[in-house]
């Protein structure tokens, strides 16, 4: 996939670069009216949105809206406060870090309205063509809201192309109804698996029908907790989700063997990515888009000359259950100034805090001494994972019914994995619950799109999970409210403010 996007950016520039650049043609003169014609087209259209998607999830400047958890941290020092605003409930509309996925979820639903409103135009283009390029369009948009309404809210709900700085916010009610609308046409429409370049190592690269039933899973239990709270959806969300399951074989899913291969450079492509973002550092041709940037500097520590954007709460560390996840998520050695004979723990680095080794190995990561020789990296983002599905049953099922035997099989798959035992019988629903909610934290810990502040959220639990923090850690600027829901939401970036008074 990154080949056809480096292609086509070499394609601009070299055009760009002609000595006739000036010399009209009115071949180039390209609108939604005349450009969406052939097969080509349309997959050109998709790699756009697929382009969009990949700039919001290939940095930490976007997830630093998620610093609200409890699993994150980070030195209110430097270029580090616009983090630690989130962190400490203190963040303003001027907050430059959050920016980064507002522009980019709204530039791939823009992208994908022009193509939703257009692809019955490429009469060249065969059926399936068309309906897999407007079903990654379905998904694309929302996915985007899906991040969108839960980062900030109320939100522009925009479905056509149109300039429009009076829009109105909408609800998250009216939102959510657009995406599960979309995630059912892109059910329909969506490949079961792609075929060619779209495909590595029996690894889909774009989008396929099981992800998109994935997503409505999450989305369906989203819906049942706050703010909508409409519990019908725990039932909808677990047969959802008992799908993929079933079928898993359909779309090649399963949980990898050992957590750990999931964050080796070698485990880019895996069965249990259900949908991801891929990027590699190795194309020619500079695209922004292309590379990683949460590997391998961004969370490596201060101390070996990483940039510390973030970095694990001591208390969540320390609840955090033994074994080869934990060894996996967390980094276990620190070399001081990347010399190996001053090799010392968590404690004695200069923020005294445990960094996360997620990201870490790749192309540019020196096992050896831990120097980074690269900012960028190629390290596959797993926007969905198997073991979300799997745990959205399990809450799902006991949410709607109880904790029976298929939602303990569910979550002890994940349990297993991890080097833990099965989880206790016996359990209420509530029990059940909770003990999924803390699963979840442990299994997509630090910077992962799964992300442990979605679930504090939804299910009303921001000030409790923080009731806990070590008193080393930087002090709150003010408390979150479960009851009134204070600083749940991210506020509307100043830019867009100013363009439209009505955010």
């Amino acid at each position: 996939m990154k080949l056809y996007i480096t292609a086509f950016l070499l394609l601009i520039l070299t055009a760009s670069c002609s000595k006739d650049f000036l010399k009209e043609d009115p071949k180039s003169n390209l609108t939604p009216d005349n450009f969406y014609k052939t097969a080509d087209d349309l997959n050109m259209a998709a790699i756009g949105l697929y382009t969009q998607v990949n700039g919001a999830f290939n940095q930490s400047a976007g997830f630093s809206t998620l610093w609200g958890g409890d699993d994150m941290t980070v030195a209110r020092a430097g270029n580090k406060i616009s983090y630690s605003d989130f962190d400490t409930y203190q963040a303003t509309s001027s907050n430059d870090r959050m920016t980064n996925w507002w522009s980019y979820f709204y530039a791939a639903i823009k992208s994908s309205n022009s193509l939703l409103n257009n692809y019955q135009n490429a009469t060249a283009a065969s059926e399936d063509d068309r309906n897999h390029a407007a079903g990654q369009a379905y998904f694309f948009r929302a996915l985007s809201y899906f991040f969108l309404t839960r980062t900030w809210g109320e939100v522009p709900l925009i479905t056509d192309n149109k300039v429009d700085y009076t829009r109105t916010k909408a609800e998250p009610a009216e939102i959510y109804a657009l995406i599960v609308a979309d995630l059912q046409q892109a059910e329909t429409m969506l490949p079961d698996a792609w075929d060619g370049t779209k495909r590595q190592n029996g690894v889909d690269i774009p989008p396929t029908r099981g992800s998109a039933k994935a997503l409505l899973a999450n989305v369906y239990l989203t819906m049942a907790g706050w703010p909508l709270k409409q519990t019908d959806k725990y039932a909808l969300a677990a047969a959802k989700a008992k799908e993929v399951i079933d079928n898993k074989a359909t779309w090649g899913y399963d949980l990898t063997t050992n957590f750990a291969d999931l964050w080796k450079k070698t485990g880019k492509f895996n069965h249990e990515t259900v949908f991801g973002c891929y990027y590699n550092v190795n194309v020619s041709g500079w695209a922004w888009e292309n590379y990683n940037m949460l590997t391998p500097n961004a969370y490596a520590p201060d101390d070996e000359g990483g940039w510390g954007d973030g970095y694990g709460e001591i208390n969540f560390y320390k609840k955090f259950p033994p074994g080869p996840r934990k060894e996996a998520t967390y980094q276990s050695v620190y070399y001081l100034n990347n010399d190996t004979s001053k090799a010392v723990d968590w404690t004695k680095t200069q923020h005294k805090h445990p960094y996360f080794f997620k990201f870490r190995d790749d192309d540019a990561f020196n096992p050896v001494n831990h120097v980074n020789n690269n900012w960028i990296g190629s390290h596959t983002v797993f926007v969905i994972r198997y073991a979300e599905v799997l745990l959205t049953y399990a809450e799902a099922q006991t949410m709607s019914a109880s904790p029976d035997a298929t939602a303990y099989a569910a979550i002890n798959q994940v349990r297993n994995r991890s080097g833990i035992a099965n989880l206790v019988t016996g359990l209420s629903q509530t029990a059940f619950r909770d003990s999924v909610i803390a699963e979840r934290g442990w299994e997509f810990a630090g910077v992962e799109p799964a992300a442990r502040w979605y679930d504090l959220i939804r299910t009303e639990t921001v000030s409790k999970a923080n009731s806990d923090r070590d008193t080393s850690e930087e002090v709150l600027k003010n408390i979150p409210n479960d009851a009134t829901h204070t600083f749940y939401w991210a506020p509307i970036p100043i830019g867009d403010q100013q363009l439209n008074p009505n955010l």
